[in-house]
């Protein structure tokens, strides 16, 4: 009888296929729970695979995010610097924003808003003099593919993939990314991967873990994470909908009231910096905001 593999066996096989195929690989990782666990899970094999190799992680900064999120990123690039080639970047983009009647967007980083930015440019961080492709018409979800090939070009190799910590069991829309029929250009036909160009892939090596999973990797490997969701847990956020994302999105204006709880600090800097922000706060769980 074949014994099936465990979400964490397949996701081994996974990451030996993308390192052994791509010259350059990064992890873009958010800060959450699901990007947190896909980079230790990549740290943890090249400590144990190849030694000496680097992984390059790449952090698209919102600028406005619950400071336990900042914290537990500059925790995770400061323990493991010996491995990691990180790309903080803090840039212009434009970011959705569901709080304000009259205004469809904002930009984090802005400089023409620097005394409302609610936090100092990080240390390092990237700026959009750095990327050759910014303009000002650029979203954030736009950024992250044009990244890819900027990010080849820098390092000069043949080949580069991002890995992406996205699960199935999220939402539809992310069932569809792996499952979709029309989602044909794969690396070897892996439905994990997609393709971006000949030289540029994209991988999800997470893609059929459960949030049960993803705390059970934790919990049994000893890994550092966001403190954000044990404060979540707290305040009685149920498990499958502790996220952490851009808090202006639609996805977010549910539970954008919990930063006042959670941190009134940085509830008090956001206030000022994002029309409508305290009446979303207030209405966002009502029709007022449909």
């Amino acid at each position: 009888m074949i014994r099936r593999l465990d979400v964490y066996e397949a996701a081994q096989r996974r990451l030996k296929i993308v390192f052994d195929k791509f010259d350059y690989v990064y992890v873009s990782f958010s800060g959450g729970k699901d990007s947190g666990v896909l980079l230790n899970l990549c740290i943890d094999y090249l400590r144990r695979n190849a030694p000496g190799r680097k992984l390059g992680v790449m952090h698209m900064d919102y600028e406005v995010q619950y400071s336990e999120t900042t914290d537990y990123v500059a925790r995770t690039f400061a323990a493991n610097r010996d491995i990691l080639e990180v790309y903080h970047c803090c840039v212009p983009f434009k970011v959705s924003t569901c709080t304000s009647m009259y205004q469809p967007y904002w930009r984090p980083w802005e400089e023409s808003k620097r005394d409302l930015w609610v936090r100092p440019l990080p240390e390092g961080s990237l700026t959009a003099a750095d990327f050759d492709f910014f303009t000002d018409e650029l979203w954030d979800y736009d950024f992250q593919y044009l990244f890819m090939p900027w990010l080849m070009r820098r390092k000069e190799c043949g080949n580069i993939c991002a890995l992406v910590g996205i699960r199935t069991q999220e939402s539809f829309n992310r069932w569809r990314v792996i499952h979709s029929l029309k989602n044909y250009n794969h690396l070897y036909r892996y439905k994990w991967t997609f393709r971006y160009d000949s030289r540029v892939y994209g991988a999800y090596p997470l893609y059929d873990w459960h949030t049960t999973d993803i705390w059970t990797a934790n919990g049994k490997f000893g890994w550092d994470y966001n403190r954000l969701y044990d404060l979540y847990y707290q305040a009685g956020v149920p498990l499958g909908n502790q996220r952490v994302a851009s808090p202006f999105i639609s996805q977010a204006i549910s539970s954008l009231a919990l930063y006042r709880a959670i941190d009134p600090d940085m509830w008090g800097r956001m206030i000022g910096r994002i029309n409508g922000v305290n009446f979303a706060g207030i209405y966002g769980k009502t029709a007022a905001m449909g």
